[in-house]
C-alpha cells in the first residue's frame, strides 16, 4: 500500500473537499446575455472568442481584418477558472443591425455584414492562418469543395482496389499453397516478387477552409474607438457598447526559438529574448525550432486572446509569427563553428511496457506509413564530453550568411554545480523580498 507524506495527505484533503464542497457541485446560473462573437487576427492566425457583458473593451492589431458580430447566448461564471463561459450550443442568435464605429464621440464607419472565410494553408489545426472577404472568400471555399469531393473519388478508388487487392491475394496464397504441395521449391525473393502490390491510401487535403459567414469586419489603424450596434428601427441596441483599442506591434521581424528538450519533448520553453542564455549540464539533447516573431504589449496581446485575461501594460512579449524556413543552425565556440545542422522531421514514438516513455527518432516516411511526422526542428547534442564554458549559436541563410538577431548564448556547467543555477534563479526574488521587508518597515 502506497503511503503518503503528512503533506501530501494534507493536499489531497483540500482538493476533495474542494470537488465535494456544495459551491462547486451545484449547476452553474445561466443568463442571457448579449455578448460579441470575435474571430480576430493575433498575429500569426485568427483567434475565436467572445466578450462578455463583465468585459467593456475589445482589442485588435491594426491594419488587418477582424471579424465580430453581437450576439444572444447563455453566460455562465466556471468558478474553476475565474472566468465567465458562453453556452452557444445551448443558444445562438444573432443580432441584425448596422455596427457604428466611433472615435471621439464622432460616428466615423457604419458597416454591414460581409462574407468572409478563414484559410488554413496547412489544416485547421496550424497555427497559421488568413482571413479572405467576398469573392476571394467564395474562391477560397469553392476550392476547398472542389479538393474535397476530388479526395473523397480517390477514396472510393482506393476502397475498389483494396478489394481487388484482398480477391488478388487470396487467390495468390492459394495458388502458392498448391505449388507448394506439388512439389516446388519456392525462394522467398521469388514469392516477394510475385506477391501483389498492395495500393496506397490517398493524401488527404493539406488546407483547410471554414464555411463561408457573415460578420461585421473590423480593419483599423491604430487608435482608442468605440462601437454600438443600431437597431434597424434605428435605436442603438442596449449593452453593445464596447471600447476598441487598436494597437500595433512595437518591434517586427525579430527571431525567436522554441526549444524542445529531448528528455521532456512535452515540456517546450520559448527562447525570445536576445539577451537569454541557455544553461545546460551533463548530457542534453535539444530541438531547436527558429521561428520569425513580432514584439507586442503585454497586456493588450493577452487581452486579445480572451478580454478576461489579465496582463501588464508595461511589459512586452514575443509572438511567433512563422516558422523559418530553408536555414542552417550553427553551433560555436568562441567564434569557432563546431557544427552546422540541417532542419529535419522527428516522430515521438511510445516506448512499449509499464513505464511511460517515449524516444524521438528521426521521421522517415517508409518507416511510418500513413503517419506524419510529429516535429520538424535542429537537434543539437551536447555531449558531456565538450569542453565546460560559453558556446553560441545563430542561423546561416547560406554558409556564412547570419541571419541578424538570431544569436543566442548556450552556458555549459558541471552537473555538480548546476544546483547552482536554482540560486541565480532565485536571486531577483530574494531581492525583491528584501526590498519589499525594508519599505514596510520604513512605512511602520
Amino acid at each position: 500500500m502506497r503511503k503518503f507524506s503528512p503533506l501530501s495527505a494534507l493536499i489531497l484533503a483540500l482538493l476533495l473537499g474542494a470537488l465535494t464542497s456544495p459551491s462547486l457541485a451545484q449547476a452553474p446560473t445561466l443568463r442571457e446575455q448579449l455578448v460579441y462573437s470575435l474571430n480576430l487576427f493575433d498575429g500569426k492566425g485568427y483567434t475565436p472568442g467572445f466578450c462578455p457583458r463583465s468585459e467593456d473593451t475589445i482589442y485588435l492589431i491594426a491594419n488587418e481584418n477582424n471579424a465580430v458580430s453581437l450576439r444572444s447566448t447563455l453566460v455562465y461564471f466556471w468558478p474553476i477558472t475565474g472566468n465567465y463561459v458562453a453556452g452557444f450550443k445551448a443558444l445562438n442568435e444573432e443580432i441584425e443591425g448596422t455596427l457604428e464605429v466611433m472615435k471621439e464621440g464622432e460616428v466615423t464607419r457604419s458597416l454591414g455584414k460581409e462574407e468572409n472565410v478563414t484559410y488554413y494553408p496547412e489544416g485547421f489545426f496550424a497555427e497559421n492562418s488568413r482571413m479572405y472577404l467576398g469573392e476571394e472568400a467564395h474562391a477560397f471555399f469553392q476550392k476547398y469543395e472542389k479538393a474535397t469531393e476530388d479526395y473523397y473519388g480517390r477514396i472510393n478508388e482506393y476502397y475498389e482496389k483494396m478489394r481487388e487487392y484482398r480477391d488478388a491475394f487470396n487467390k495468390f496464397l492459394e495458388d502458392l499453397s498448391k505449388r507448394r504441395e506439388a512439389g516446388e521449391e519456392l525462394s522467398r525473393a521469388q514469392v516477394e516478387a510475385e506477391m501483389p502490390t498492395e495500393p496506397s491510401p490517398p493524401e488527404g487535403v493539406k488546407f483547410y477552409v471554414t464555411p463561408l459567414r457573415k460578420d461585421y469586419i473590423l480593419n483599423l489603424p491604430q487608435g482608442v474607438y468605440q462601437i454600438r450596434m443600431r437597431a434597424r428601427d434605428g435605436t442603438i441596441i442596449e449593452d453593445s457598447q464596447k471600447n476598441l483599442v487598436v494597437f500595433a506591434r512595437r518591434r517586427e521581424g525579430g527571431v525567436g526559438y522554441e526549444i524542445i528538450p529531448g528528455n521532456r519533448w512535452t515540456m517546450r520553453e520559448n527562447l525570445d529574448d536576445p539577451s537569454k542564455t541557455i544553461y545546460a549540464a551533463g548530457k542534453n539533447t535539444l530541438y531547436l525550432r527558429p521561428f520569425l516573431q513580432d514584439e507586442y504589449n503585454e497586456l493588450y496581446y493577452k487581452k486579445l486572446l480572451d478580454p478576461q485575461n489579465e496582463g501588464t501594460p508595461e511589459r512586452w512579449m514575443w509572438v511567433h509569427t512563422s516558422s523559418l524556413e530553408n536555414v542552417l543552425l550553427s553551433f560555436l565556440k568562441k567564434g569557432k563553428l563546431l557544427e552546422r545542422i540541417k532542419k529535419a522531421p522527428y516522430y515521438v514514438k511510445q516506448i512499449p511496457g509499464p513505464e511511460l516513455g517515449y524516444e524521438i527518432i528521426e521521421y522517415k516516411e517508409e518507416e511510418f506509413p500513413g503517419r506524419a511526422p510529429t516535429f520538424e526542428g535542429h537537434k543539437l547534442d551536447l555531449s558531456p564530453v565538450l569542453e565546460k564554458g560559453n558556446y553560441q549559436l545563430r542561423l546561416e541563410k547560406r554558409e556564412g550568411e547570419v541571419l541578424k538577431g538570431s544569436e543566442r548564448k548556450i552556458l555549459l556547467v558541471r552537473k555538480e554545480n548546476a544546483n547552482l543555477l536554482y540560486l541565480i534563479s532565485i536571486f531577483p526574488l530574494i531581492v525583491g523580498l528584501v526590498v519589499f521587508v525594508q519599505r514596510k518597515r520604513s512605512i511602520s
